[in-house]
């Protein structure tokens, strides 16, 4: 009878135990970009997403802004590809997660992470065919596959 009612009440205290809620804030200028996290879309900015694991992220931002006027609108692109890594928090080493991890608590790890994301430059159509026509003289002059 002893040990029934202690395994209720361990059950009980395990039903009780907290977790860890992981969220990242990412604002950037221009707002409004798209992000992708590790190739997946999360929104667009300012935004929080959740996230599952600590290590180096890959991250894409893509933006339009009217630089124009409503009736004749003109855009400017951004874009920025990064890396930014997630620490880990003293709750979730090894051993003490475990035990927060049994805690009746509820841990919060939220990082903000900021962008300014450049413009990407527009060239001139000459410049994008003599572009062209060099990269083509170069992959021309690579020897022939057998």
């Amino acid at each position: 009878m002893k040990r029934l009612i202690m395994c209720m009440a361990a059950a009980g205290l395990l039903t009780l135990s907290g977790c860890v809620e992981r969220s990242i804030t990412i604002v950037t200028d221009p707002p409004g970009s798209i992000v992708y996290l590790n190739d997946v879309e999360k929104g667009t900015t300012p935004l929080t997403t959740s996230f599952e694991w600590y290590g180096v992220y890959g991250i894409r931002i893509r933006g339009k802004k009217n630089i124009g006027t409503p009736t004749d609108p003109k855009y400017q692109y951004y874009y920025l590809h990064t890396h930014r890594a997630t620490t880990r928090p003293w709750f979730q080493y090894y051993g003490i997660d475990l035990i927060a991890a049994l805690l009746p608590i509820e841990f919060k790890d939220h990082k903000i992470w900021a962008f300014v994301v450049p413009p990407v430059k527009t060239l001139p159509n000459k410049q994008l065919i003599q572009n062209a026509q060099n990269m083509r003289d170069k992959l021309n002059a690579l020897p022939k596959p057998k």
